[in-house]
């Protein structure tokens, strides 16, 4: 059955045990995503916003709960169906850009698609597409060592999106940016939300990343702490920034205690 929700995770937890102490990183978190929203997630530094994503992602397998995306239920994948959801059902973008050093921007970006073994002409022209799109036809045939920092997060970008996927996850996707260079991401990433419908994830503790979004959850130990949505026709993205500010303060300790 559609709902018309694309993921839902459901009573979501995890723990881990350090010294024979346990530690809740999440403690039973729901919610939805809905196709074509951009989704902030901010919290305090250990607040479980990354173990979260990285629960999307498969990275980590929870403790207890669910995670469905389009229905499916991915905790219970495996073997090649786990493979094929990491492949082409996620894509993931790194704050570090997790680029291969020993491959160049053009051989990055085309992995995804080589491993599932796309015909080289779809993937050429796909490439270009997005090289065009976000700037970056001049770093193909350089590698990682080569490239600025945005550049790098662009060449990721565009490696995250090649294979078309059903979610995009963004791990603090400005985090290792200067301000001019996060600003490009955050409009791109706007863009492919806006005009191609993509649904996007994205963890930050940046208000200024955060007032791109449609909609913020806000995690405090391991739960929601509050949710805000983006008044779209009527609500300016700078007031919306404010908004942001006022509810990473009562969260006690402003912007800065927002990690």
């Amino acid at each position: 059955m559609n709902t018309g929700k694309l993921l839902e995770v459901r009573n979501l937890q995890k723990f881990y045990n350090k010294d024979g102490v346990p530690t809740k990183a999440l403690n039973g978190i729901t919610f939805d995503v809905f196709p074509g929203e951009y989704l902030g997630i901010m919290g305090a530094s250990g607040s479980g916003k990354t173990t979260l994503l990285n629960c999307i992602a498969t990275i980590i397998k929870p403790t207890s709960g669910q995670i469905m995306l389009s229905g499916e239920n991915i905790s219970a994948f495996s073997g090649s169906d786990l493979a094929e959801y990491r492949g082409t059902k996620i894509g993931y973008l790194f704050q570090d850009f997790a680029l291969l050093d020993n491959l160049t921007g053009k051989e990055n970006i085309l992995l995804p698609l080589s491993i599932h073994n796309v015909a080289a002409s779809t993937a050429e022209k796909k490439l270009f597409d997005l090289a065009d799109f976000l700037g970056i036809r001049d770093v193909l045939e350089k590698f990682p060592s080569q490239m600025s920092g945005g550049q790098k997060q662009r060449v990721a970008a565009a490696r995250c999106l090649i294979s078309n996927p059903s979610i995009i996850l963004a791990d603090e996707p400005t985090g290792a940016l200067d301000t001019k260079s996060a600003r490009q991401l955050m409009e791109k990433l706007q863009e492919i939300n806006q005009k191609q419908q993509r649904t996007i994830l994205m963890v930050t503790h940046d208000p200024n990343a955060a007032s791109f979004c449609t909609r913020i959850l806000f995690i405090q130990d391991g739960v929601i702490f509050h949710e805000i949505r983006k008044q779209i026709q009527t609500e300016t993205q700078e007031a919306f920034y404010e908004r942001i500010l006022q509810v990473m303060a009562q969260m006690g300790g402003g912007s800065a205690n927002v990690l």
